[in-house]
């Protein structure tokens, strides 16, 4: 397969054994699927991109299927030989946990799974291509890490401290584990937000001036500046931000915020993660490749793994060069992230035992509208869609 990286293999197929002893998957299997509020089904016939249906409950919803959808029609038109590889079907979902809209047994495309729900197949979220709302901006992945890169500062520079800001009344039990486990240590810089005041809120990119990041599962706050008026500059921070903000909750499981993180030349200290995405099979815990610190979940031994590495910063330093060379540099780039969609075709199709027929006989007409029409349709037409009314003129 064209640009394949070394590692995008691991970590994505899940059962293979299984669906090969039980003939593969197959049309009934995607038609037993409900297509929930959150959820698209798509095939890719001759290297191009359909869209059989979709639901968004709000504009969230919308977008987040939109970024899923340009994401796997970047990687295919990246692919000169996508005209030859194997048609596939599926059905993939922007919801935080697969409970919320699938039984986990359906292989279904999902941003996180826990360990036990391994019907499912793990795809990158949509932040990747672009994450946006109608009142605040982040933009697309890449631009956000040459963003922060361009503001990071030498490692010499940098605050010997653990770096946190966020509600406590979020993922209480973790936020507050966090919060008495730093409380009063000199390498603690621990601190709960006020977002009526703006009190202790901190820049993304000024996380990046301390080497040492806390990272916490659940749910997240993330706050941005609102669109500018006229031609002003529009800013972007993750996570905290100078006031005045708007807020964005989002995850209620994984969190994103981790590769944002994971941008910045410091050592990320995580608790031991519920929830798997795509890439976190490259989390590294101890040894000479270690690129994070690793916790229990209510952080009893924090003090333990993090005054160590304050003692010896170049050993810290080790750390966070090992997690920008493995994420920053080349995992998580735009060129790894299209190479591990192709994987994911490729995989998927070894395991995909039917026929993929763009045309409907019943319906006389296709049976899916290309991705660049469904780009072009109205917000109001992308919220409950299926093909057979888009080729009628009908609403869904």
């Amino acid at each position: 397969m064209p640009g394949r990286l070394p590692g995008t293999l691991r970590g994505r197929r899940p059962r293979p054994a299984a669906l090969a002893c039980s003939g593969g998957l197959v049309t009934e299997n995607l038609d037993a699927i409900t297509i929930q509020p959150g959820m698209a089904r798509a095939f890719i016939s001759q290297g191009n991109l359909h869209v059989v249906a979709a639901r968004a409950k709000g504009e969230d919803h919308r977008r987040k299927i939109l970024g899923v959808l340009s994401s796997i029609h970047r990687a295919l038109v990246a692919d000169r030989d996508r005209a030859a590889q194997r048609d596939i079907e599926f059905v993939f979902s922007v919801e935080d946990k697969v409970e919320d809209v699938t039984n986990p047994e359906h292989p279904v495309w999902v941003f996180a799974r826990t360990p036990t729900e391994e019907g499912v197949w793990l795809i990158p979220d949509f932040s990747f291509w672009a994450w946006d709302n109608p009142n605040n901006y982040i933009g697309p992945y890449d631009q956000v890490v040459d963003r922060i890169q361009r503001l990071d500062i030498p490692w010499d520079e940098k605050k010997p401290q653990l770096v946190w800001r966020g509600k406590p009344s979020f993922a209480p039990k973790l936020r507050r584990a966090l919060m008495e486990a730093a409380r009063d240590k000199p390498w603690g810089d621990v601190k709960q937000v006020e977002w009526s005041t703006g009190t202790n809120v901190l820049k993304m990119e000024d996380h990046c001036h301390y080497m040492f990041i806390a990272h916490v599962e659940g749910v997240y706050h993330f706050s941005f500046l609102s669109r500018p008026f006229g031609g002003h500059q529009m800013s972007f921070a993750l996570s905290v931000m100078e006031w005045p903000t708007d807020e964005i909750s989002v995850g209620r499981s994984y969190s994103a915020s981790l590769k944002y993180r994971q941008a910045c030349n410091s050592v990320i200290v995580a608790h031991k993660l519920q929830y798997i995405q795509h890439h976190h099979y490259l989390l590294v815990a101890e040894g000479p490749n270690q690129n994070y610190v690793e916790v229990e979940r209510d952080f009893s031994d924090l003090a333990e793994k993090i005054e160590p590495l304050v003692h010896n910063t170049a050993a810290a330093e080790r750390i966070a060069q090992n997690s920008v060379k493995t994420f920053r540099e080349r995992y998580l780039t735009p060129a790894s992230e299209a190479c591990y969609w192709r994987a994911l075709f490729d995989g998927y199709s070894n395991v995909w035992n039917s026929t993929v027929n763009p045309w409907s006989v019943r319906h006389g007409k296709e049976r899916g509208l290309r991705y660049e029409s469904f780009l072009l349709l109205e917000s109001p037409e992308q919220f409950e869609f299926k093909a057979e009314y888009a080729f009628s003129g009908l609403a869904a």
